[in-house]
């Protein structure tokens, strides 16, 4: 059910500005957060409906200037995707400016894509109101009679110096339809999400917030006992988040969260490209999802330093604590417990198969980071500047050969050409070190190892020699023969 929820078209946490007497209403809330603990790419699709075809202008405060930029392709659907693939789950829950400055300044103003947006910073909001009517009057259209509110919401932002809003300018019909995603790249030190401007709609709905960053948000236990759900009930009871470092809580609001899942760079490229080089090559990169279900009507926003957060998700669980996210059957409906699966009989084969194919994945996520190094340097110096669409080009076909690979069964890979060779280590190995090949010349070939048979490198021991059976799973790019492989057996 996840995967339908994200697979549908979704929209942000903004406000709202009618221009008719249209009832518009916003059922359920996604946004893809990027945090690097300097930068937030905060993703927001759109997904609102009317009672009427009317004209929405939509408005979200972010805390400095964002750029605003179209998402290719369905960052939800890919989320979704990863959920599965990494085998997450929800967790068992229980109670719980200067004075010579405009009065609004016009930032950015582009049609982009099917979005009209205009990016302002307000340094007096007494001056709001006027702005927006005049915005509206040159688009043809006037406010509706919802002002108040919004005008009382936007005067909060400006009092906490979040002054910096995107207006974005939507045609909703009675027929809920998909507009692109939006992304907005900004200076934050602090994991933000809007949560206030929600307010402008009234009623109840759900919000998820996939958070995908450094550090983990909300905490994933320990827990004292197994909690159940009931389930004849439809509405379930949930932890307020709780930061696993200080026990504070990020926000207030009760909330289902998930266990975390490391993503690879490729992974986070298959999201949103431009978050491909976003983090710091030395961390790990985190995804957890956090659901809320409830009235919109909130008093505060996430807003939270996660820098001293774990790096990791300190608390293992067995599979019979934990309750699948994709068993839903509605928003707050019953949830299926993870079934046991029998034992099934092992194919020798298929083994082999299935980790050929997660090394020639690893092959690729190295490849791609080798090329987008040399495109940096290629771009910022002190590389050849006439080589920028050569390596943007080839970067593309790894990515393609990487989802190919990716949406590829076990069962369907085809085993690479297997060899038989002796090597002599001299130092430790891990991923992507070169075999050192007894007789090896000078032009290779050059074996990178790119997975070995119980997934540790620690085994090889310098200064041995070892006869290993290798199998050569992805080509590397080079003027010599060379390859990645994965090492079968060594002895």
């Amino acid at each position: 059910m996840l995967s339908l929820l994200y697979g549908c078209a979704a929209h942000a946490d903004m406000g709202r500005i009618t221009t008719s007497d249209a009832i518009v209403s916003e059922a359920f809330q996604k946004a893809i957060i990027f945090h690097n603990l300097e930068e937030e790419i905060l993703v927001l699709g759109t997904d609102l409906k009317a009672d009427e075809a009317t004209t929405v202008l939509r408005f979200i405060p972010f805390p400095s200037e964002p750029v605003v930029s179209l998402v290719e392709g369905n960052p939800f659907q890919r989320v979704s995707e990863l959920m599965k693939e990494h085998e997450m789950v929800f967790l068992q829950f229980s109670k719980s400016g200067s004075s010579s400055a405009l009065p609004v300044e016009v930032a950015f103003s582009a049609k982009i894509g099917a979005h009209d947006v205009t990016v302002i910073c307000i340094n007096e909001i007494a001056e709001f109101r006027s702005w927006v009517a005049g915005f509206l009057e040159g688009k043809g259209l006037v406010p509706g009679d919802d002002y108040q509110p919004v005008e009382h919401v936007a005067s909060d932002y400006v009092k906490r110096d979040i002054k910096y809003f995107v207006f974005d300018l939507v045609e909703i019909t009675p027929e809920a339809q998909f507009v692109e995603p939006i992304a907005y790249r900004f200076k934050s030190n602090e994991l933000y999400y809007p949560l206030k401007t929600s307010n402008t709609f009234g009623g109840s709905g759900g919000i998820d917030l996939t958070i995908i960053a450094p550090r983990i948000l909300c905490d994933t236990g320990p827990f004292s006992q197994a909690l159940y759900i009931d389930r004849t009930e439809d509405i379930y009871e949930s932890y307020p988040c709780l930061s696993s470092l200080s026990k504070k809580r990020p926000f207030s609001y009760p909330v289902r969260t998930s266990t975390t899942a490391e993503l690879s760079r490729a992974e986070v490229r298959s999201i949103h490209a431009p978050a491909r080089n976003f983090f710091d090559k030395k961390e790990a990169i985190l995804m957890q999802l956090i659901r809320y279900y409830g009235e919109y009507d909130f008093d505060e926003d996430i807003l939270i330093d996660i820098s001293e957060a774990p790096r990791e998700n300190i608390y293992k669980f067995e599979a019979s604590d934990l309750y699948d996210p994709f068993a839903e059957l509605n928003l707050g409906g019953l949830v299926e417990r993870i079934e046991a699966i029998p034992p099934a009989i092992v194919d020798k084969d298929l083994v082999l198969k299935e980790a050929c194919l997660k090394a020639t994945l690893s092959a690729i996520e190295i490849e791609i980071e080798r090329f987008e190094q040399r495109l940096i340097a290629a771009v910022e110096g002190p590389g050849d500047s006439g080589n920028v669409l050569t390596l943007e080009k080839r970067i593309d076909e790894l990515l393609d050969a990487y989802e190919k690979y990716r949406k590829m069964r076990p069962a369907d890979y085809l085993l690479p050409e297997k060899k038989t060779v002796k090597v002599k280590t001299t130092q430790p190995y891990q991923q992507d070190s070169v075999l050192e090949l007894k007789g090896m010349s000078r032009s290779g070939p050059f074996y990178h190892a790119a997975g070995i048979e119980g997934n540790g490198y620690e085994v090889l021991k310098s200064d041995k020699t070892y006869r290993m059976t290798i199998y050569l799973v992805y080509p590397r790019d080079y003027p010599f023969p060379s390859n990645y492989v994965y090492i079968e057996n060594f002895k």
